[in-house]
């Protein structure tokens, strides 16, 4: 009786489900194509105008040339060097860097023991208030993350420590004292063994840089004048290759530039002095620069200099790049075209949506690309509360619309 029941069931109850799915499936689409109004969410952004470049960036650069043996570096990368200063240290074999490291260990630990038995070092009081200071600038340096002077901080602190030891213990004095002496000679030894070392010294002053590529002396800026499209493809089949003793450049001069090729359409669009921003996409990043020369159309292709006046560490090593120049950004909050309307007050703006009903929001247009507008809110008064927001959903609809009407 039940598997009778069942097949019944069956037999008439799934129909009659399936006609009413279908038949919501039918309404819904109907609704849906009746519906005249659509919804967008208004968001905050940014459009440009702008145009691709590829080019070269060029500098004023010295190669250093080094020695034969091993050499040591002195200096950082984007370190400032005087004429004549040392760059590096050039040492006969491996023995004398190894010698190197220890001297230079050697001479901290004796300054600390020379401060530390040094009569007029401070004591009591005085001493107890630089080890708290002390004390104080480690903690902060370590709970904040900056470690840039953590060795000169530990330094300073294992004097003082060093200071109170041989104050308050006798036994720490004799042996202190001893010590002192100790590294003295040993520091004296190594001092002579070291005065075998040769120096290399900066032949002008400039930007210490460990990066060469061999373009320094076939890139310069004395060779920007009169450049065109073909000039620039050249560089790239060119293959410099920097001398094997060379452990370095000297920049000598803040301003860089980059030379570019861009599509000779765009000529009207550089002018000498213009200010531009420049987005190199091996860095992610634009740099401020203006334009330093305007070159002639050549094949549908110009040349365009670029010069920036401020020298960046983070374009040091910039040579061949692509990126885009960038004439205008603007920034603001991004609508579709379909969304705007213009009231029969003459406002223009956009219908968003409130409590279900259409609201107006003037806007005034930054800037626009092929399906969107760039807006910004234009109320009329302080007063005046109709302000287009990040997140407010936009109305988009062919039906006409008015302040208030019902639209959900």
């Amino acid at each position: 009786m039940n598997q009778q029941q069942g097949t019944i069931f069956s037999k008439v109850a799934m129909p009659i489900a399936i006609t009413a799915i279908v038949v919501y499936l039918i309404c819904s689409a109907w609704v849906g194509m009746r519906d005249p109004y659509k919804f967008t969410v208004a968001y905050t952004d940014s459009m440009e105008t702008s145009v691709n470049a590829t080019g070269w960036v060029v500098r004023s650069e010295v190669p250093v040339s080094g020695a034969s043996g091993v050499v040591q570096l002195l200096r950082g990368q984007g370190e400032k060097v005087a004429k004549g200063k040392d760059l590096a240290v050039v040492y006969q074999d491996e023995t004398y860097v190894a010698s190197q490291e220890e001297l230079l260990q050697v001479q901290t630990d004796l300054t600390a023991l020379q401060y530390a038995t040094y009569p007029e070092s401070p004591s009591g009081t005085a001493l107890e208030e630089q080890m708290l200071s002390s004390m104080t600038s480690l903690r902060q340096a370590a709970s904040s993350g900056n470690f840039s002077g953590l060795a000169d901080q530990s330094a300073t602190y294992r004097k003082l420590v060093l200071r109170r030891e041989y104050l308050l213990s006798s036994n720490a004095t004799a042996a202190m004292t001893q010590a002192a002496a100790q590294l003295q000679s040993r520091y004296d030894e190594l001092q002579a063994h070291q005065s075998k070392a040769s120096s290399i010294q900066a032949p002008v002053s400039g930007l210490f840089s460990s990066y060469v590529d061999g373009y320094e002396t076939v890139l310069t800026p004395a060779k920007l004048e009169g450049l065109g499209p073909r000039d620039l493809e050249a560089f790239a089949q060119t293959d410099p290759t920097p001398a094997d003793n060379v452990i370095g450049k000297l920049v000598t001069n803040a301003a860089w530039y980059y030379a570019i090729t861009v599509p000779g359409d765009t000529v009207g669009r550089f002018d000498n002095g213009d200010s531009v921003d420049v987005f190199f996409d091996s860095l992610s990043e634009s740099f401020p620069m203006t334009v330093y020369s305007v070159g002639e159309v050549q094949d549908n292709k110009l040349v365009v200099v670029l010069r920036s006046s401020q020298d960046d560490d983070k374009a040091e090593d910039l040579r061949q790049e692509s990126g885009r120049v960038i004439f205008h950004s603007s920034e603001g909050i991004r609508v579709p075209k379909q969304a705007l309307r213009i009231t029969k007050d003459g406002e223009r703006g956009v219908y968003v949506v409130v409590s279900q009903k259409a609201r107006f929001r003037p806007v005034t247009i930054l800037a626009e690309d092929d399906t969107s507008y760039l807006v910004k809110a234009a109320p009329t008064s302080e007063e005046d509360t109709r302000i287009l927001r990040d997140g407010d959903q936009v109305v988009l609809a062919s039906a006409e619309l008015t302040d208030g009407k019902v639209v959900r």
